[in-house]
């Protein structure tokens, strides 16, 4: 399985050069986490509307998507592990480590900060 990181999932939702590649990687599945489309979320409202924000994770929803709840768990897995990881934001921590703790094989990303970890960052 492959976790699919906040960039990937809004680059598919508004007109960019990166559109067709990362639809293709939403369209193959995958794994996410709730904070992943909260800041999908916050890009694609940004980049256009709220309402078109709305509808585009409504839409990853019913799509071929495991997503990952964030849990008092998942935020000591990353406390505990944010010396070992100080290159990443914590924000990106938590993805990573939720990504190690459900043993994704690639990290889909355009976020060169996940470089040179025990997870293959891949890009679109």
């Amino acid at each position: 399985m492959n976790f699919i990181d906040s960039n990937i999932i809004a680059y598919a939702f508004y007109e960019n050069k990166n559109r067709d590649r990362c639809r293709e990687f939403i369209r193959k599945g995958g794994m996410t986490d709730s904070l992943a489309l909260i800041e999908a979320f916050n890009i694609i409202e940004h980049q256009i509307t709220r309402r078109i924000a709305v509808d585009s994770i409504k839409s990853l929803l019913k799509a071929n998507f495991e997503i990952i709840n964030i849990d008092e768990n998942i935020v000591f897995e990353a406390l505990k592990r944010s010396e070992k990881y100080k290159k990443l934001k914590f924000l990106d921590l938590v993805h990573y480590i939720i990504a190690l703790i459900h043993n994704c094989e690639e990290f889909i990303s355009y976020d060169k900060d996940f470089d040179g970890l025990e997870i293959k960052r891949i890009e679109p």
